[in-house]
């Protein structure tokens, strides 16, 4: 199998005058202290792997090598690092001049929103309504976390809160009956879960009642509440579609409530730009296993011109040449 130069940006404020080589299960990642700029908020890391291709070869160092070590790292040091993006991939072509690299440019532009006479209109009617206070609360902040899982969370706090509490039905165990002592029923207070799933298919229709209890209220919140699940890429991926769920519904309840449009805005405080690439370029030195003259300079002035996850795929007339990045997945 071809081996993968990879190398991730994460988000950290550890400084070292130079690198560091850490291990995981016999895989080296080296964060490149001695690479970082002054005002730079990410350590750059690189990883070698052995995959097929270098899908496989990313997904195994986002999920198996990369995330374990970062926790490790954040325990010891008291410090957050949060794991970015693969920016860059580097395939072993040791004795080729033509060479090929994937590369993720990325920039952030603030976001400015116009504050119009309606929504301080409609802000005033939900401030008139104490039953609402909590709801919005969590909404806002879940509008404010960036990370699925913190997002989730607010996202269901806020679901629940509009819920309310009901007595909920003590069960056998064993027989999964309902308990009686006395000739009473034996309940406890809790969140609602039947009017949960009404005020979230209140906004996403496709999802049954069902579907919602298994789905849902079980599965999904059990997972983020109780831990039960590491958070790889492919579970985070889910649980966004789930949050973003979420959330729609508590804006739709919290509008009905208020009596105002259930169409809701949806910002953030600044557009994350991911610009991709899939180049070939000559190298200067076919002897080197990853050729280190990759085009760090021009991918950075392109990106700064980038739109929104733009795709490049025109021919450049010199060295280096944009290649179709659907055609990328293989390689």
């Amino acid at each position: 199998m071809p081996t993968y130069l990879l190398q991730f940006t994460v988000e950290s404020c550890l400084t070292k005058p130079t690198d560091v080589t850490i291990n995981r299960d016999g895989v080296g990642v080296t964060f490149l202290f001695s690479k970082r700029q002054t005002n730079d908020k990410y350590v750059r890391a690189q990883t070698k792997l052995e995959a097929v291709n270098n899908r496989e070869a990313q997904v195994k160092a986002s999920t198996d090598v990369l995330p374990p070590l970062l926790d490790a790292l954040t325990y010891t040091t008291g410090t957050p690092l949060l794991l970015v993006e693969c920016e860059l991939i580097l395939k072993d072509e040791h004795g080729n001049v033509t060479r090929r690299a994937i590369y993720v440019g990325h920039k952030a532009s603030p976001t400015k929103v116009a504050l119009t006479d309606g929504a301080v209109t409609e802000a005033a009617k939900v401030l008139q309504l104490e039953s609402l206070q909590l709801p919005v609360c969590w909404h806002r902040y879940a509008l404010y976390r960036q990370l699925t899982l913190d997002q989730f969370i607010f996202n269901w706090l806020s679901l629940e809160a509009l819920a309310g509490n009901a007595d909920i039905p003590s069960r056998c165990p064993k027989c999964h009956e309902e308990l009686e002592h006395c000739g009473l029923p034996v309940s406890h207070r809790g969140s609602s879960k039947t009017r949960a799933a009404e005020i979230f298919r209140a906004a996403n229709s496709a999802t049954s009642v069902s579907q919602f209890n298994s789905k849902i209220w079980n599965t999904a919140r059990n997972k983020v509440f109780h831990g039960r699940s590491y958070p790889s890429p492919a579970y985070l991926g889910e649980l966004a579609s789930t949050s973003e769920s979420l959330r729609k519904a508590a804006e739709r309840r919290i509008a009905d409530v208020a009596g105002i449009p259930h169409q809701r805005p949806y910002y953030r405080y600044e557009d994350l730009y991911r610009v991709f690439y899939f180049i070939e370029w000559n190298t200067s030195a076919p002897e080197q296993q990853f050729a280190a003259d990759w085009p760090q300079a021009l991918l950075a002035s392109r990106t700064a011109k980038a739109e929104l996850n733009q795709v490049f795929m025109e021919a450049a007339p010199e060295n280096p040449t944009f290649l179709d990045y659907g055609q990328s997945a293989t390689w």
